[in-house]
């Protein structure tokens, strides 16, 4: 049965190239929505990601982090005196206009600003990139923000809504779909641009041996009717929850899924029908011979098998390389993993069983001496 079923598809090698094809397209689909539904995902949490704690506060009100609901000063002083908490690091973010020349067109940036001695974020820098914001007026910039602000390097004077600073170095950080680069000053840079700002968050480090649980529970109980206390996990959750139910992302991109998918099991259906009416009479002499319907099925969904498998393969190579460009263009975290390869590779089967299924009723409800 599979070198019957291999042997059809090869003495037609022209037809089944254009068949596969199809079939990669359809894939193709699949994986571009997937890619850009989990890359903006990825990327919104990348700053989750770079948590350097066990615990994150957010005031209340701040339902997903791109609401920018800032904490109240109190709030760090009625978390610092929680038994078990070692450190609060509050972390301080504000939108700012950009110049990286006098003369040059404002950008707008997000400023992420702490304190260089305890940062409560690992952005990629290195030590002296680190120390230099211990210096007045001294900034890092993102390098995997969009290319929009031009090429900046250290040392050269920038502008921050018309203060000017200067780079000291760089982060690795990444834009998201709203933002589109980040620069990073310590506390007291931030304040001495725009004094009003407030901690966006704050991350606490627990003791050593202190249970995470029970200061999380404290920390509530202190100031619990204006904050919210989460795990980086449990932030990391939230946020994927709220990207696909309430905001349209998952349904958006899920449907583009659905239809990609449908496409292929089409295309699978149409090629296999085809080969079927084509090859009618040799398949009715299979079951004049005594073969029964389970092998005709075996041989059609193994073809169908066949088809879905080079279909997939090309269009995983096509995927692999335009999820390269689309990260570079975007700056989205876009890139494949295994569970979502296998995720994909297995819609793709179960698609192409169904249109075998589909395609191989003509046969299954024929008389084999009405095939004649």
């Amino acid at each position: 049965m599979n070198q019957l079923g291999w042997r059809l598809i090869s003495r037609d090698a022209w037809r089944s190239v254009l068949a596969m094809a199809g079939i990669a397209t359809a894939v193709l689909i699949v994986f571009v929505e997937m890619g850009f539904m989990n890359g903006i995902l990825d990327s919104q949490l990348r700053i989750v990601e770079a948590v350097r704690g066990d615990l994150v506060v957010l005031d209340k009100r701040r339902l997903h982090l791109d609401k920018w609901d800032g904490l109240l000063p109190i709030h760090l002083s009625q978390i610092a005196v929680v038994p078990g908490v070692a450190a609060v690091m509050p972390l301080y973010q504000a939108g700012m206009n950009l110049r990286n020349g006098p003369d040059r067109p404002d950008r707008r940036v997000v400023v992420l600003a702490f304190s260089p001695d305890d940062p409560p974020l690992e952005l990629g820098w290195s030590r002296a990139a680190l120390d230099s914001l211990r210096e007045p007026e001294r900034v890092l910039f993102d390098r995997k923000s969009r290319p929009i602000y031009g090429e900046l390097a250290v040392g050269q004077a920038l502008w921050l809504e018309g203060r000017r600073v200067r780079l000291g170095g760089y982060v690795s950080l990444g834009p998201t779909v709203i933002i589109d680069g980040v620069m990073v000053s310590s506390e007291s840079t931030l304040k001495s641009i725009n004094p009003g700002v407030r901690p966006i968050m704050a991350v606490v480090r627990v003791a050593p041996g202190a249970d995470i649980e029970r200061v999380k529970r404290a920390i509530l109980g202190r100031a619990g009717e204006d904050i919210d206390v989460f795990r980086p996990g449990e932030l990391a959750d939230r946020e994927i929850t709220y990207l696909r139910r309430t905001a349209p992302i998952g349904l958006l991109f899920g449907a583009g899924m659905a239809a990609g998918l449908f496409v292929g099991l089409v295309i699978c259906y149409q090629v296999l029908y085809v080969a079927i009416r084509r090859r009618i009479q040799a398949y009715a002499t299979l079951k004049a011979m005594g073969f029964g319907n389970a092998f005709v099925i075996g041989v059609i969904l193994h073809q169908a098998v066949l088809y879905a498998a080079g279909g997939f393969l090309i269009g995983l190579l096509a995927a692999f390389l335009l999820y390269q460009e689309l990260a570079l263009r975007t700056g989205l975290a876009i890139f494949l993993t295994a569970p979502r390869i296998g995720a994909i590779a297995l819609a793709c089967l179960l698609a192409s069983v169904v249109a075998g299924l589909a395609a191989a009723r003509q046969v299954i409800h024929c008389d084999p001496a009405e095939l004649y």
